[in-house]
């Protein structure tokens, strides 16, 4: 991980993950009733980064306490896709920040492998999926809307799947006894 840029209160971060949440529900209802075709594709674009961003680190906040997991605070970063050295998403991802969460090392120690598992996979596994609720509100702005975002969460699906199995979450939750022992921050692929 690289250097953290600004720190967030546990409760200042999830604040921010429930306000994007509702931001996101809150476009997907305003591109319904507005009917000039820039503006709502403009809200429905703007929903399903909300779902995608602030799902991702809510959920590992979530799914951690659950299971005894605890933490320090959130942050923003870098994010771990940058360790891959891809020749433009890299570079990007340099420059922009993501959001993250530090873990409390001592709690690791008392949580079971699977409640860590969980917890690893939770930002990933969230932010894949629940952008697919605003596929629905693309379709009835118009087909080209629909087809846009559905290839845009398919897009996300198959790169989460691919990059976050390398260096992102679901790598950690693969191999979680080593982490047990030299944890890590949580933190976003892009959120993927």
């Amino acid at each position: 991980m690289s250097k953290h840029y600004r720190r967030l209160s546990l409760a200042q971060g999830a604040s921010l993950c429930i306000v994007g949440l509702l931001a996101g529900l809150t476009l997907i209802v305003a591109a319904s009733r507005v009917k000039l075709f820039p503006i709502n594709a403009l809200f429905i674009l703007a929903a399903w980064f909300c779902f995608w961003f602030f799902s991702h680190d809510l959920a590992h906040h979530v799914v951690g306490r659950i299971f005894g997991v605890g933490f320090r605070y959130y942050f923003f970063g870098r994010s771990t896709i940058t360790k891959l050295n891809l020749p433009i998403a890299s570079n990007l991802l340099k420059v922009v920040s993501v959001l993250g969460l530090k873990t409390d090392k001592s709690s690791l120690k008392t949580v079971s492998p699977n409640g860590l598992r969980m917890m690893y996979a939770s930002g990933a596994v969230f932010s894949m999926f629940l952008p697919w609720v605003v596929i629905p509100a693309g379709f009835s702005i118009g087909r080209p809307v629909g087809i846009l975002i559905t290839l845009l969460t398919l897009a996300n699906v198959g790169f989460t799947l691919y990059f976050s199995t390398r260096v992102g979450d679901l790598h950690h939750a693969r191999v979680v006894r080593s982490q047990v022992e030299s944890p890590i921050a949580i933190h976003s692929e892009a959120e993927g």
